[in-house]
């Protein structure tokens, strides 16, 4: 049985998704197939209220860590701009999600956030 990524169930699932970071990293992390249809990539420096009105996400994807940024930066941007959406962090396994949970939600109290923490899949 073929496991489906979480970017791709969403995506089914007929929400609107805005996933944040370099496609390439996303794509070696191995946690994406290609490009999942309906989903739209970009870079932390083009999440502003104007990309937010033009996708109108429901769900914004970020790892938990990238190259320039990390999910602080994205939960704080998205608070800025009262995203009222959801926001996502993908993360591999760690020893306390929960201190992790604190910081963002700390940084960003209005966001509906969570953590999706996933085992690194392997080819």
């Amino acid at each position: 049985m073929m496991m489906m990524k979480v970017a791709d169930a969403a995506c089914v699932q007929g929400i609107t998704i805005l996933v944040i970071g370099d496609l390439d990293q996303w794509q070696a992390s191995g946690r994406l197939r290609g490009v999942p249809a309906g989903c739209v990539y970009l870079g932390i420096d083009q999440l502003n209220p104007f990309t937010l009105r033009r996708h109108a996400p429901d769900l914004i994807l970020s790892p938990l860590l990238s190259d320039g940024f990390d999910a602080v930066d994205v939960a704080e941007k998205l608070n800025a701009t009262q995203f009222r959406g959801m926001y996502r962090v993908v993360a591999d396994n760690l020893p306390d999600p929960e201190i992790i949970r604190g910081d963002i939600r700390a940084a960003a109290p209005d966001l509906d956030f969570d953590l999706l923490v996933l085992p690194r899949e392997t080819p």
